[in-house]
């Protein structure tokens, strides 16, 4: 995955995300490691098959729910008429 920049980590996207999770309350804790050390997703499926690879461009980046169930389900059909 990437490093994120200053702006990236504590603009106001960041804030956003974190003043939300703060209003729903949960506690933010202090950082440990590399604040600037970006994250990401991947999906693979039971055949080892890359499904999905999203690389974060900030903290708070991340697909939807519904994005993943969508690949979820899309491998499950494939599955499902190989066999």
């Amino acid at each position: 995955m990437h490093r994120g920049s200053f702006w990236a980590i504590l603009g106001p996207k960041s804030w956003d995300v974190y003043l939300k999770l703060l209003f729903r309350g949960r506690r933010l804790r202090v950082p440990a490691g590399d604040i600037y050390q970006l994250g990401g997703d991947v999906l693979i499926d039971p055949r080892g098959i890359v499904r999905l690879h999203h690389v974060g461009r900030t903290p708070a980046d991340r697909p939807s729910v519904e994005s993943l169930l969508s690949f979820v389900n899309e491998a499950a059909r494939e599955s499902t008429s190989e066999n």
